[in-house]
């Protein structure tokens, strides 16, 4: 059961607004026992209906909170083309996630299905990739790097930035599975996805 604002005393109000600000700009999972509306069960539900009235939502990440957007909002945004990553950016961080995350994960050389870290990548690697070129992967890893897609710095190492953090379930799941598409595409794993995908298609249209 969650309160109206009228219901909430102002010290609750302003440990709502807090905890609604924190989550929107933190680069980390925000722990809890910093803010009373995060570590209140009840005054957490209202942190909920505060980002869902903005279209966000409330992710669990390592026992910390940060934000997204809901899925809903996420699909129309990226139906009209709102950020939506260029293709040679898309192309820069498809080649991160692979042989950053996903190839180390199923060598055993990684646990987990975190999108963060990773195996750190250098953009001679990435050029090895003879479709792209020295000069395209470095404007695109600028730009990757402005929007924390990869992480920030000047370090030559490339690895997931910390905006992938805040993949709702659904996302994260979607993502996996784009990657399993672009490594194995004639694998069964891939024709599985593809099954599956093309019947909830038909599912929502009908």
């Amino acid at each position: 059961m969650t309160l109206t604002a009228t219901e909430l005393s102002s010290h609750d109000l302003m440990y709502v607004a807090e905890a609604v600000a924190a989550v929107e700009i933190a680069t980390e999972p925000v722990a809890p026992a910093g803010f009373p509306a995060l570590d209140d069960p009840g005054l957490r539900a209202e942190v909920e209906c505060s980002l869902a009235r903005l279209g966000r939502c409330l992710l669990r990440i390592d026992g910390g909170y940060l934000s997204a957007y809901d899925d809903t909002i996420a699909d129309r945004l990226a139906a009209e083309g709102v950020g939506v990553l260029a293709p040679v950016d898309a192309a820069v961080l498809t080649l991160v996630m692979l042989r950053g995350i996903a190839v180390p994960r199923a060598r055993g050389q990684r646990e987990g299905e975190g999108f963060v870290g990773g195996v750190p990548l250098t953009i001679d690697e990435l050029a090895l990739n003879r479709h792209l070129g020295k000069r395209q992967i470095k404007a695109a890893v600028r730009r990757l790097r402005l929007a924390g897609i990869l992480r920030p710095g000047h370090r030559a190492d490339l690895v997931p930035g910390h905006q992938l953090l805040r993949l709702t379930p659904r996302r994260s799941q979607r993502l996996w599975e784009d990657l399993v598409l672009v490594a194995q595409p004639r694998g069964m794993l891939a024709e599985v996805i593809r099954r599956r995908r093309t019947t909830a298609t038909g599912s929502e249209t009908s």
